[in-house]
C-alpha cells in the first residue's frame, strides 16, 4: 500500500471519529438540557401552610386543586423565552393561590442590556417582582364588555406574594411563591361560584423599576375563564407532608 493511501484511510477514519463525536456531543447535549429544565425538588408538589393544612382537615384527599394547561413562557418579542411559570396550582378551600417561577442566567444577560447596567448582575441577586393581577367581572350579565379591561366593567386586583422560596439549579433560577387572596379581601370559591374569575395574570417588574402603572417586563397568564381546568390531585409525598406538617 502506498504512503499516499495510507494517509487517505488514516484521514478518512479520523473525520469518522469526529463526526461521531460530534453526533454524541449533540445528543449528550440535548439530553443534558432536557434534564436538566426539570423542576427541584423543592420547587415540586404543594407548599404547605397552614391554610392548606386546614383545608385539607376539612376535604381530606378530596381536596380541591386545579390548574390549566396555558402557554407558560413569554413570547413577546422583547422578552422571548426570558420568563416561564413552570408549575402552578390553584386551592379554592385555602383561598390560595402557588406558583412556580423560573428565569434562566441569559435572562440576566439580557436584563443587563435591556436595562443598560453597567454589569450583569450576580444569579443570587433578587432581580425580579412577580405579583398576580386578578381580572374579575363587575358586570357578570354582560360578557360582551370584558374585552379591554374597561373599569366599568373589569376590575383588576394586585396581588403580592405572603411567601417566597428560592433556589437555583445548572442555568435555572426559581421562585416558589405563595399569594394569599385573604389579603385582598376576595374569596376565590365565590368568585368561581358566580362565574366572575376572568383571568389571573403573573406581572414581572425589574425589581429596580417597579410601577404598576408602566408596562411590565413580562407577563404570563396562568387562569383564562374560557380555558379548561385539570384537577390536580395530591399524591402521597403529599398527604405525607400534610400529616407530619399537622402533626409539628
Amino acid at each position: 500500500m502506498s504512503r499516499a493511501s495510507r494517509g487517505f484511510r488514516i484521514f478518512g477514519k479520523t473525520v469518522k471519529i469526529l463526526f461521531f463525536m460530534l453526533i454524541f456531543s449533540v445528543i449528550f447535549f440535548l439530553f443534558w438540557r432536557i434534564f436538566s429544565s426539570g423542576n427541584p425538588k423543592s420547587m415540586e408538589g404543594l407548599t404547605l401552610n397552614d391554610k392548606v393544612v386546614v383545608a385539607y382537615e376539612e376535604e381530606g384527599d378530596k381536596l380541591s386543586m386545579f390548574n390549566q394547561n396555558l402557554d407558560m413562557i413569554t413570547r413577546a418579542k422583547h422578552n422571548y423565552g426570558y420568563f416561564a411559570v413552570t408549575d402552578s396550582v390553584f386551592i379554592p378551600s385555602a383561598n390560595q393561590i402557588q406558583i412556580t417561577f423560573r428565569y434562566n442566567n441569559s435572562t440576566i444577560e439580557h436584563l443587563a442590556e435591556d436595562k443598560g447596567l453597567s454589569e450583569v448582575p450576580s444569579r443570587e441577586s433578587e432581580l425580579f417582582d412577580v405579583t398576580l393581577l386578578l381580572a374579575t367581572d363587575l358586570t357578570p350579565d354582560n360578557t360582551e364588555d370584558n374585552l379591554g379591561n374597561d373599569p366599568e366593567s373589569v376590575k383588576l386586583t394586585r396581588v403580592h406574594a405572603s411567601s417566597v422560596t428560592s433556589e437555583t439549579q445548572n442555568l435555572y433560577n426559581y421562585r416558589r411563591l405563595i399569594f394569599d387572596l385573604d389579603e385582598i379581601g376576595v374569596s376565590m370559591e365565590e368568585l368561581l361560584e358566580r362565574g366572575e374569575l376572568l383571568a389571573v395574570y403573573t406581572d414581572i417588574y425589574y425589581i429596580e423599576e417597579v410601577n404598576y402603572d408602566e408596562t411590565t417586563y413580562g407577563t404570563l397568564c396562568i387562569y383564562d375563564h374560557l380555558a379548561k381546568c385539570y384537577d390536580v390531585k395530591l399524591s402521597g409525598a403529599d398527604r405525607r407532608a400534610i400529616r407530619k406538617y399537622a402533626a409539628s
